[in-house]
């Protein structure tokens, strides 16, 4: 007798197969626009002034120009040359927390599971990023002045990758795994 199938085909059989959420990826897709759209209004002058304020409160005279696009962080470094740092989309973690929200909006909001849950994961992972963000530039800003300009290049070329993969791929798995779970307890307990 023969098998119908041939000795080396594989059969996947899985038990359940997920139908994606495109209701959900579609809210997603908007609350992202919506974030980052208020982002970019408050997001530049907000890392200005708190890094102003912290620098300033540790003795280092530091003045955020005022009426600039960017805003621009102007400072006199030790070695007596001044900086003046242009807060650009790329230096202040904006595009980190995009590549976060993609990752975010694509991988987690088509899975079954609380439509809020995954709305506070995504805030949750801007308020992360930005607080990445504000540290990053102020080690950046701090290293500039007791080392010179070429430690700000050097920082932020090291830490700019290194940083946005500290925050990015924990909080984008913690966020996956909660929803998973969530949505794992309420089967299993019948929510």
């Amino acid at each position: 007798m023969k098998s119908p199938r041939p000795l080396n085909h594989q059969t996947w059989n899985f038990p359940h197969r997920e139908k994606p959420q495109y209701i959900h990826i579609i809210i997603g897709a908007g609350v992202t626009i919506l974030s980052s759209y208020l982002l970019m209004l408050s997001l530049r002058p907000f890392l200005a002034e708190a890094t102003t304020q912290l620098l300033s409160s540790s003795g280092i005279v530091i003045e955020k120009s005022a009426g600039l696009e960017p805003p621009t962080l102007n400072m006199k470094l030790m070695d007596g040359l001044d900086l003046n740092l242009a807060l650009t989309w790329q230096r202040i973690g904006l595009f980190s927390i995009i590549i976060f929200w993609l990752l975010f909006v694509f991988l987690a909001f088509p899975l079954e599971g609380s439509l809020w849950l995954k709305i506070a994961w995504l805030e949750f992972g801007n308020v992360v990023g930005l607080t990445w963000s504000f540290i990053r530039l102020s080690i950046a800003v701090l290293f500039a002045y007791h080392f010179g300009v070429g430690a700000l290049a050097l920082t932020e070329l090291v830490t700019n990758p290194l940083v946005d993969f500290l925050w990015v791929i924990p909080v984008w798995s913690l966020g996956l795994s909660t929803v998973v779970s969530a949505k794992r307890k309420k089967v299993n307990f019948g929510w």
